[in-house]
Parts: structure tokens; sequence; C-alpha cells
């Protein structure tokens, strides 16, 4: 196999390439020409470029690319993911490409160049889980270790097993790199490590050095976590750079796959005066960030942490639009947590709205879930849908909408399953009468609750 494939040595600066250039593999071997095609927006954004020159065809340059998660891609002629073993890579890949440990880390995502140095042997040694290596050691080869998943581990285990000073060491040698560190796969635990378990003066000097790079730092898969990990243990004093970046970019963290999870974390770790500025921005949007994706769960930790005016503000607008909203794939999440965090009039608002047509939300696939979460949680809610639904009778009654439907019907068993031995027994009695209603399409599975209804003397 190694026979098959031209040795390549790896220039020494990496540079951005066409995608086209590039032959994309996948885990199974598979040959994806269309690289660009086939590739998320973040993938493209997250591939490291390295040019590569066949020492076979020295004029006609290789391209190979790594990308952290993912497809792989590779140059034309290389075997696929598969078929690399541990051997192989040894024989192949010594002194060009390396990666972390072979049989735990063996990703092609995980390589860093090597050009012209073998891979350190402090790392090496860490691989070999040599209890000899010291910190000391590794102090010298930071990067080379802290940026290896069996290294990162390594380093972490030691600020957490050690004392202040530890980390203080750790930090001595990190403090240059800690951008880096913060926006790789593996020195991001580096970091966050090193914010936990250093002296205070020394984490909020780390801390310090992301400002003024937050709002990218957010918005980066791995960055992000640092800047969680920061917030949560920030100091008072440092809360205002914080707020200050944020400012302004609110909503458009929230749309953000990685940056929401930091304004969640705002809002969760911070104090109430400090998320203000967060709860306002989202009021000016609150509908919007209802119906979104990650702009929903933005509106639960409002719900749970934010002071009783705040949670009023952002709602203002969204009761306003809660019958929609009941029934929006992203929004039903925002009533149900109103029917748990909200207070007692929003609670009763949701209910009447329910109830106002309960076969038509209970049948509907999203604000089924806010019947069932509103009879789980809202006191005498759940008497007061039984009511409902049995308010009237007939194949076009509330009662067989939610047999008959795909939804519905779940409503229908978890009544049957706790209510009143006289509730059940009227449920039981229409749910019978309704025939072929019952037994055809998904009404035929709560036929096995009526048999428990009649075993239970009901």
């Amino acid at each position: 196999l190694a026979q098959a494939v031209p040795v390549m040595s790896v220039s020494s600066e990496l540079v951005p390439v066409e995608v086209q250039q590039s032959v994309m593999v996948g885990p199974d071997g598979t040959d994806w020409s269309d690289a660009s095609g086939l590739m998320t927006d973040y993938q493209q954004q997250q591939m490291w470029y390295a040019p590569m020159t066949s020492l076979a065809s020295p004029m006609e340059p290789v391209f190979m690319v790594a990308i952290p998660t993912g497809p792989y891609m590779m140059p034309a002629g290389m075997p696929s993911v598969s078929d690399m073993d541990e051997a192989w890579y040894d024989q192949y890949y010594g002194g060009h490409w390396v990666g972390g440990h072979h049989g735990e880390n063996g990703r092609w995502g995980n390589w860093r160049r090597n050009e012209g140095y073998q891979v350190s042997p402090v790392l090496r040694r860490i691989w070999d889980a040599d209890e000899g290596v010291t910190l000391t050691e590794v102090l010298d080869v930071l990067m080379d270790v802290a940026l290896d998943r069996a290294g990162a581990a390594w380093i972490c285990e030691r600020i957490a097993d050690g004392d202040q000073k530890t980390a203080e060491h750790v930090m001595f040698g990190a403090q240059p790199h800690v951008l880096s560190l913060a926006v790789h796969e593996f020195g991001r635990e580096v970091v966050t490590a090193l914010i936990e378990r250093a002296s205070p003066d020394t984490a909020n000097n780390l801390v310090s050095q992301l400002f003024g790079h937050l709002l990218d730092l957010s918005r980066h898969p791995h960055g992000c976590r640092v800047v969680q990990h920061a917030i949560e243990h920030c100091p008072k004093e440092l809360q205002g750079p914080i707020q200050e970046e944020l400012r302004g970019e609110v909503v458009s963290c929230i749309e953000s796959a990685h940056a929401n999870f930091v304004i969640q974390k705002c809002i969760q770790s911070l104090p109430r005066l400090a998320t203000h500025f967060i709860v306002q921005e989202v009021s000016e949007q609150a509908v919007y960030l209802a119906r979104h994706r990650f702009g929903c769960r933005v509106h639960q930790r409002i719900l749970e942490h934010a002071s009783e005016s705040d949670v009023k503000s952002v709602l203002a607008e969204v009761m306003r639009s809660r019958n929609p909203l009941t029934c929006d794939e992203f929004g039903n999440y925002v009533v149900q947590h109103i029917l748990e965090f909200g207070a007692s009039d929003l609670q009763e608002a949701v209910v009447k709205t329910l109830l106002s047509d309960i076969g038509g939300f209970g049948s509907h696939k999203h604000s089924s879930n806010v019947v069932e979460k509103a009879m789980a949680v809202v006191p005498d809610a759940r008497d007061r849908v039984i009511d409902a639904i049995l308010a009237h009778r007939g194949a076009r009654s509330p009662l067989a909408a939610l047999a008959s439907s795909k939804y519905g019907n779940f409503v229908i068993q978890h009544i049957l399953e706790d209510c009143t031995p006289v509730q059940r027994k009227e449920l039981g009695d229409r749910l019978r009468a309704l025939g072929s209603v019952l037994r055809r399409g998904f009404g035929k599975h709560l036929i096995p609750l009526l048999g428990k209804s009649d075993s239970r003397g009901c």
C-alpha cells in the first residue's frame, strides 16, 4: 500500500487553496469529487490547508486538506481512512504528517504540519504512558503537547491534581498562545482548566486576553466553550468588558449555532442587572426569536433566571402571539416554559387558549406537547381539559378528533393513565360509542387502555 502512494514533502506554510483542487474521500473510502458541494459552510471555514508537492512529479502540486470534523480531504491516490492501520501510519507518515496517538486519536482532522523535525519526544512519551514525564519537560514544548488529545489530557490532569502554583507554571508557558489554544479542539481544554484552577489574579489576566476577541470566539465551535467558562468564573470587575463586547450583537449571537450558548451562559451566571441589556435586545425581536431554533432556548433561560419585570417585558409580545407560537416547531417550547415558570396570570392565559380549541391544539404535532405540559404543571388544568374534551359528543367532537389523531391519541392515553375513576369511566364509554372511529387509524392504540379501565372496575 505504501508503495502505491508517492512520497510527499510538506511546504512550511499553510495557505488557502481552492477546494476543487483536492479529492474528497469519505470515511468509507468512496470518492466525493464535488468537495465544495458536499461541505457545510462551517467545514469550509474550519479547514486546514497545506500545499504538498509530489516528489514523483515536482511540477504538479497536490493539495491535502484536513477537516477537524466531517468528511476527509486527501490527494488523489491516497488510501481510504479504513485502510490506514497503525503500522502503515508509522511507515509512511513517520517524518511527514503527525497527529495524536495513532490508536486513540488517529483522525485526519488531528494532523499537524511537521516538516524538518519529528514529533516531540516528550509527546511520544506521553503517548506511551511514560510516568517519568515532568511538567518542566512539557512546558518546553507546550504547544506541541497542548494541541494533542492525549497531551492536553495530560496537562489538564496535572492542573487538576496540582495546586495553584502548578497552574501558574502552565499559565506562564501558555500565556502567549491563549487565543490559539482557545480555538483548538484540545487546546481549549487547557485554557478552561487554567481559568478554573489558577489563582484569581492569574485567571483574570488570562480572561483579559480574550477581550477584543469575544465575539469571534463566541461564534467559534471551540472558542465559545472557553468564553462560557470565562463568564461562569469571571469576577465582578470583568463583567463590564464582557457586556460591552456583546452589547448590540445579542440577536446575531443568538442566531449563531455556537454563540447562542454564550448568551445563555450570561443569563445563567451573571447578575440580573448585568444581563438587562440582553433582555432589552431580545424584547425588540421577541416573537422572531421565540420561533428561532436557538432563540427559543434564550427565551427559556430568561424565564428561568431573569427578574419578573424583565420576563414581562420579553413576554408581552410573545403572549399576544401565543396562538401561532403554540403550534410552532420551536415556539411551542417557549409556551411550555411559560406554563412551567411563568406567573399564574400567564399560565391562565395559555390554558384558556388551549381550551378554546382543545381538539385542534391537542391534535397538532407541536401544540399537543403544550397541552400535555399544561396538564402536568398547572393546577386543575387536567380537569379543565377533560371537561372541554367531554363537552361535545359525536364523530366531530374534540374526543373523536383527538382519538383519531396521530398526536392527539397520546393526549388521550396520558389522560386515561392519570385521571379519576369517574373520569376514566366517562371517557371509556364515550370512546366505545365512537365505534369505527376508534377502531381505524391511530384510535386503535387506545383500545388496550380501555381494557385496563375495565379491569379497574370502571
